[in-house]
């Protein structure tokens, strides 16, 4: 059962920025067996790829599309925890690496964004096609909970996926992005910033931008990314315009299909309020621990990752409905 008050955080890791840090240095675990690499086209000059994992059973009991969030990729420590336990229970698992993400910037034209919920509609067509096991359900972390959370919403009733799961999602891009910026943040402002200027390196390293990589300086800030890059990339009017078009809150109403969202309520950046509005859908469910940090859910016990098992339990719990 999906509990928020079963969440025990290791007692080494009390608060939330411990929680939210530490498990992002921990090394990601390694997963058994080969794993098979799928390119799916999203647009006339864009790919991702799936890295895809099985599990040793020889009947699979579904498939997981894993998402990652803003600077991350299939190989993030959080990605790799929640595929190795997925993979223990007898899950499929695809690991989904965005534009430019994971060593694929030459495979893309474009930036990604938090609003390209298509990109995750065309994996999730594509694993349809290719005849991966049902159920399949879609889990994003941070900014892939929202592309999550903006697909399944989106498409309504039309949704190919049978589930979705938003880890710790700023469905408001808008407030999480002022949340950031407050002073006791300035720790994550500055990560993300680094992170975002890496990504930009490693695509002029195969294509050309059109301008000099600047400075972490030079960039300053997640909004000023989003202003000088991802908003105009995007065909966005602006950063504002960008996150008010791709925040998953507005379609959260035309959900068809079961959604699951776990944030915890000492997350840094990710404010609980933003959910207020939504706990009357009957098709969400928000489960909301008291602690965690953000994707953090670091417990003494196994899986170490308390949001990989509910993750799992969730997609188990679609699969018994199925069955």
């Amino acid at each position: 059962m999906i509990d928020a008050t079963s969440f025990r955080p290791a007692w080494w890791l009390p608060g939330a920025d411990l929680q939210t840090i530490v498990p992002t240095l921990t090394a990601a675990p390694l997963l058994p067996g080969p794993t098979d690499r799928l390119l799916v086209r999203v647009s006339s000059g864009s790919s991702v790829r799936l890295d895809i994992d099985r599990p040793a059973s020889d009947r699979s009991r579904g498939t997981l599309l894993l998402v990652h969030g803003l600077g991350g990729s299939s190989e993030s420590a959080y990605m790799r925890l929640a595929a190795r336990h997925a993979l223990e229970r007898g899950f499929t698992t695809a690991r989904m690496n965005l534009r430019n993400c994971g060593g694929t910037e030459a495979l893309a034209d474009t930036l990604y964004n938090a609003g390209q919920s298509g990109d995750v509609g065309h994996a999730v067509a594509e694993l349809c096609r290719a005849g991966f096991a049902r159920p399949i359900v879609v889990a994003g972390f941070s900014l892939g909970g929202n592309l999550a959370l903006l697909y399944a919403g989106r498409e309504s009733q039309g949704c190919a996926a049978d589930a979705a799961v938003g880890i710790n999602p700023p469905i408001d891009l808008e407030a999480c992005v002022e949340a950031i910026e407050r002073p006791r943040n300035r720790v994550y402002q500055a990560y993300y910033v680094l992170k975002l200027r890496r990504q930009l390196e490693g695509i002029a390293a195969v294509r050309a931008l059109g301008f000099p990589v600047p400075s972490v300086r030079g960039i300053g800030s997640v909004r000023r990314f989003d202003e000088l890059f991802t908003a105009p990339d995007g065909g966005f009017a602006s950063a504002r315009d960008y996150y008010a078009r791709s925040s998953a809150a507005p379609v959260l109403g035309r959900l068809r299909r079961p959604v699951l969202v776990l944030s915890a309520a000492d997350d840094p950046f990710v404010p609980c309020s933003i959910f207020t509005p939504h706990r009357a859908n009957t098709r969400l469910r928000l489960v909301h621990p008291a602690r965690g940090g953000h994707c953090g859910y670091w417990q003494s016990g196994s899986p170490r990752s308390w949001a990989a098992r509910v993750v799992v339990d969730f997609a188990e719990s679609i699969a018994v409905a199925r069955s």
